[in-house]
C-alpha cells in the first residue's frame, strides 16, 4: 500500500480544521500537524480524537509569521518529522483552511503510478510579475512587518506601519547603492511559486538534505516560501520531473488569495483539481457539508433521512399562575399549520386555574399532554418537559406568550433544508407598544460562528440568540445539557452549552414568537433591584469556562469582554440606595478584582484602566458612566 502524508499548517481555525482532518482521514494517510505557536490554547487530546483512520502526529510549534522565513521553517520542519517517521509516496501541503476536491480514492488512484513533483511557479515578469525585488535586496522587518497592511487603530498597527515604510527606504537606498543577494547564486535560477505542493518521497528528502542552504538563501528575503521549493526544484535534477501545477484550486484575481463562498460550489464540484484554498468552515460551512457529500457520497445527513416524512415536533410549556395568558398561548400553538406536535404542559405547581385550563386542553387534544409537578422554577419545569418529549425537534414556549401559527412550519422547514441543529426566528416584545425583533436575513452559522455572536452583548442579534423561546432545537443537542435550576437568567447559564453540542444554527428573518412582558414576571420592572440578578455574573463565568477551548480560542477575549460587560449592565441596574441598602459597592468590587485578576491576559490597556475604577469606586464609576451616557443623549 502507497502511503501519503498530509502535512497541515494550521493557526486557530479549529472548526475547519476538524473537518479538514476528517475529509483526509483515510488509513493509506498520515497526517502531520503543526499549530501555530500564537494560538494560546491546545486541547491535543481532543484534536486527536477528531481522527480515526490515519495516524496523527503533532510537530514541535514555530511563532510562524507569514511573508518570513519562519514559513519556510516551518515547512522543513513538516518535511523532516515525516520523512523520520516514513517514506510515502507522496507529501501533500496542505493550510488549516484547505479542503479537498476528490475522494481518498481518486487521489491515491491518480498518484499511484506517477513519480512528478506538482509545483506550480512562473519566470520573472510572466503574468506582469517582477518580484526580484524580493529576493535581491535585503527585507529585514519581515517578521513584523510580513505580508500585512495594518490599517487598523492601536499602537502595534501604529509600530508596524512605521517599519514597513522603513522597510522600504532600505530597499530604496539598496537599488541606489547596486545590492544584489543573487550574485552570490550565479547559476541558480530563481522562481516564484506556490508554496503548497504535492511532492515525492525522494525530492522531499533532497530538499531536507538542502536545508541549511535553503534557510541561509531565505533569510531576509521577502515571502521567501513562494521561492524556495520551485527554485530548488527547477536547478536539480528533479527539473524535467516538475509538473507545472499544483494540484489547488487557488484563485488570485478576487482575493489575496480569495475565500471561497457557497456561491462557487459548482466551479469547486466541476474542478480538476484535488484541493481548494481558502475555505473556511467556520465561514461557510454549508460550502464544506455540499463537499462533503460529494467526496463522502455514503455519510447521509439528517435532512435527507427525513426527506419525505414529517418528524414529529415535542413543544415544552412551563405553567405557573397564568390563568389570564394561558388560553391564548395553547390556543396559538392547538393552531400550528405543522400538525405533528405533542404538547408537553408541565404544570409547575399553579395555585390559580392555570392547571385546569390545561386539563381541558389535554381532554380536548390528545397531542397536549399534561403533567403536574410541585413548584421548582422555570428551568425544572423544562428539564421535565425535555425528560417527557419524545419528539425529534423541541421547542419552549413560555406560557405568558404566544406564536405564530406558522412558528412550527417554518423553522421545521429551514432545520431540515440545512439539516440544523438549532433555528432562530425573530419575536415581537409586547408591553404598552410592540416592538419588532428580528434578524436582517437567512444565515447559515457553524457553531464558532453562533459562540462568537456572544462574544458582543449589545447588538440585537445577541438576544436573538440567547433567548430560548425563539427556537426550534434538534432534541440530541439536549442529550448532555439541561436548564440551570435555581437560577434566573435560565437562557444565559444554558445557550453557551447548548451551541457547544450543535454543529449548524439557521437563522431566518420571519418573526414569529410572541413576548409578552409582565412587570410581575422575575426580569419585570417590579423586580429590578432582586439581587437574584447577580446570577448574570455566574452565567458568565460558565460561558468562559465553556470557550475555554481551542476550538474556540481565536474569539476567546471577546467572550471575557462580554462577561465584564454584563458585569457593568448589572451595576448599573441598581440605584445609588441599592447600593447603600445591599452593600453593593463591596459585592462589585471582589466581582471585579477576582475576574481582572483570572484574565488579566486577555484584558488590553482600556480595559485595564476602566475596570480599575470600577474596582477603586463601583458608585464613583456608575456615575461616570451615566454622566457620559446623558451627554451622548
Amino acid at each position: 500500500m502507497k502511503k501519503h502524508a498530509y502535512l497541515i499548517m494550521a493557526h486557530n481555525d479549529f472548526g475547519s480544521l476538524k473537518h479538514l482532518l476528517a475529509a483526509i482521514d483515510d488509513k493509506r494517510n498520515d497526517i502531520y500537524l503543526h499549530i501555530d505557536a500564537k494560538t494560546w490554547f491546545v486541547d491535543q487530546q481532543e484534536i486527536g480524537t477528531w481522527v480515526k483512520e490515519s495516524v496523527l502526529f503533532f510537530t514541535p510549534r514555530m511563532d510562524v509569521r507569514w511573508g518570513h522565513t519562519s514559513l519556510v521553517e516551518c515547512e522543513l520542519l513538516l518535511l523532516e518529522q515525516a520523512t523520520l517517521h516514513g517514506q510515502y509516496h507522496y507529501y501533500h501541503l496542505l493550510s488549516g483552511i484547505d479542503f479537498p476536491l476528490k475522494s481518498q480514492d481518486e487521489i491515491h488512484e491518480y498518484l499511484s503510478d506517477k513519480d512528478r513533483e506538482f509545483l506550480a511557479y512562473h519566470y520573472p515578469g510572466e503574468y506582469g510579475d517582477d518580484y526580484m525585488h524580493k529576493i535581491k535586496y535585503y527585507h529585514p522587518f519581515m517578521r513584523w512587518c510580513g505580508k500585512g497592511g495594518f490599517d487598523g487603530p492601536g499602537i502595534k498597527n501604529a509600530i508596524r506601519r512605521t517599519l514597513s515604510f522603513w522597510q522600504w527606504k532600505i530597499v530604496e537606498k539598496q537599488k541606489e547603492w547596486g545590492i544584489d543577494r543573487t550574485k552570490r547564486y550565479k547559476d541558480f535560477q530563481f522562481v516564484k511559486g506556490c508554496n503548497w505542493f504535492s511532492i515525492t518521497d525522494d525530492f522531499a528528502r533532497y530538499i531536507i538534505a538542502c536545508r541549511r542552504q535553503i534557510i541561509k538563501m531565505s533569510r531576509f528575503m521577502n515571502t521567501p516560501d513562494e521561492v524556495f521549493m520551485a527554485s530548488l526544484a527547477i536547478n536539480s535534477q528533479y527539473k524535467d520531473r516538475i509538473e507545472n501545477e499544483s494540484l489547488r484550486c487557488i484563485d488570485w484575481k478576487r482575493g489575496d488569495p480569495y475565500e471561497y463562498t457557497i456561491e462557487d460550489l459548482p466551479q469547486l464540484l466541476g474542478a480538476k483539481e484535488f484541493f481548494a484554498r481558502k475555505i473556511s468552515y467556520t465561514r461557510q460551512p454549508e460550502l464544506v457539508r455540499s463537499l462533503e457529500q460529494k467526496i463522502s457520497p455514503g455519510k447521509e445527513s439528517a435532512a435527507r433521512h427525513h426527506c419525505g416524512s414529517e418528524p414529529l415536533v415535542s413543544v415544552v410549556v412551563p405553567i405557573y399562575n397564568v390563568e389570564n395568558y394561558l388560553d391564548k398561548c395553547l390556543e396559538s400553538i392547538q393552531n400550528q399549520t405543522y400538525r405533528n406536535i405533542e404538547v408537553i404542559m408541565v404544570d409547575d405547581g399553579s395555585t390559580d386555574r392555570s392547571g385546569s385550563i390545561a386539563k381541558e386542553f389535554s381532554q380536548k387534544d390528545k397531542r397536549f399532554l399534561y403533567c403536574h409537578q410541585s413548584n421548582g422554577g422555570l428551568s425544572v419545569a423544562r428539564n421535565s418537559g425535555i425528560e417527557a418529549s419524545t419528539g425529534e425537534y423541541i421547542a419552549f414556549i413560555d406560557s405568558d406568550d404566544y406564536i405564530d401559527s406558522t412558528f412550527i412550519e417554518k423553522l421545521l422547514i429551514a432545520a431540515l433544508e440545512k439539516d440544523a441543529d438549532i433555528v432562530n426566528c425573530g419575536y415581537y416584545k409586547e408591553t404598552n407598544i410592540v416592538e419588532k425583533i428580528g434578524y436582517d436575513s437567512y444565515e447559515t452559522l457553524s457553531r464558532t460562528a453562533a459562540m462568537r455572536v456572544l462574544g458582543v452583548i449589545f447588538p440585537k442579534e445577541y438576544t436573538l440568540m440567547v433567548i430560548a423561546c425563539n427556537k426550534l432545537f434538534r432534541k440530541t443537542v439536549f442529550d448532555n445539557v439541561r436548564f440551570k435550576v435555581g437560577k434566573i437568567h435560565e437562557d444565559e447559564f444554558t445557550i453557551h452549552r447548548i451551541i457547544d453540542e450543535s454543529d449548524i444554527v439557521v437563522t431566518i428573518p420571519d418573526v414569529l414568537y410572541h413576548y409578552v412582558v409582565r412587570t410581575t414576571s422575575i426580569t419585570g420592572a417590579r423586580n429590578k433591584a432582586d439581587l437574584r440578578h447577580f446570577d448574570i455574573v455566574d452565567a458568565h463565568r460558565d460561558r468562559v469556562s465553556c470557550c475555554k477551548k481551542q476550538i474556540y480560542s481565536d474569539f476567546y477575549r471577546l467572550i471575557v469582554y462580554s462577561m465584564f460587560e454584563e458585569i457593568i449592565q448589572l451595576m448599573l441596574r441598581y440605584s445609588f440606595e441599592d447600593y447603600d441598602r445591599y452593600h453593593l459597592s463591596s459585592r462589585f468590587r471582589k466581582i471585579m478584582f477576582s475576574e481582572c485578576i483570572k484574565h488579566y491576559d486577555q484584558l488590553d490597556r482600556h480595559q485595564k484602566k476602566e475596570y480599575f475604577l470600577a474596582i477603586f469606586s463601583p458608585k464613583m464609576y456608575v456615575k461616570r458612566i451615566k454622566r457620559i451616557e446623558g451627554m451622548a443623549k
